[in-house]
């Protein structure tokens, strides 16, 4: 059952969404901070978690095919940095800002977490909600109305991406990516570098390039790349 209050609170979001939900114990648990649900034992999670989990895919596939179709004379590579910059916790963050998923999140009164990974959460878990409520084109439509100034900011896709996979990186909570020199051929006047980057739950990729800097781009761009058809 849920009360006056929240019922408010849910009619004033959906009006920022634009999308009315048939099922509106699917927002409400969209906007559930696992500091007021915490897992007990086997419990089923009450809060945004698993939904957060499904958003991610959801979000991802709608930006992935809006670039492959718009952006349609662009390399897989600069897709990847473009798809990167679109999914990070940043331009997650400023979204959730954008349509007011700040103002109705159900978190416990001096809970301590970073206010940019819960936001980015939490508009995932509202994406889940829409596509299991109504299915993928609510999702595409809201995405599409949201991201268009950002899939158009810029003429040219994001040009360093050792950045992009740094900021994605960071977006999960993991380490930074580790780069090492793994050969050096050639003369000192033409060298050539061999560089791994590392990142955890991946095995590490190569690149290779006239300078340390340029082999670690090659590689980071590699990486995203395969991160992108993950």
């Amino acid at each position: 059952m849920i009360d006056d209050h929240v019922m408010k609170n849910i009619q004033a979001l959906q009006l920022n969404l634009k999308y009315t939900f048939r099922d509106t114990s699917l927002l409400v648990r969209a906007l559930r901070h696992s500091s007021v649900a915490p897992k007990v034992g086997n419990q089923v999670d009450r809060s945004f978690d698993r939904l957060e989990f499904l958003g991610d895919r959801v979000l991802n596939l709608i930006v992935a095919e809006f670039l492959y179709k718009h952006f349609d004379k662009e390399s897989e590579g600069d897709l990847a940095h473009r798809y990167s910059a679109l999914v990070c916790s940043q331009t997650c963050a400023d979204v959730a800002r954008r349509v007011k998923i700040d103002e109705y999140l159900d978190v416990a009164t001096g809970t301590s977490f970073d206010d940019l990974r819960i936001l980015c959460d939490a508009l995932e878990a509202v994406v889940a909600a829409m596509y299991l409520d109504g299915g993928y084109e609510p999702c595409k439509t809201f995405v599409e109305r949201n991201w268009r100034d950002l899939f158009f900011s810029s003429i040219e896709p994001p040009s360093d991406p050792k950045s992009v996979l740094q900021e994605l990186i960071q977006s999960k909570g993991c380490p930074l990516p580790e780069y090492v020199v793994m050969n050096k051929a050639g003369s000192d006047h033409s060298p050539t570098f061999t560089v791994s980057v590392t990142v955890p739950g991946w095995a590490p990729v190569t690149g290779v390039g006239q300078s340390k800097k340029a082999a670690e781009k090659e590689a980071a761009s590699k990486l995203l790349i395969l991160m992108q058809y993950a």
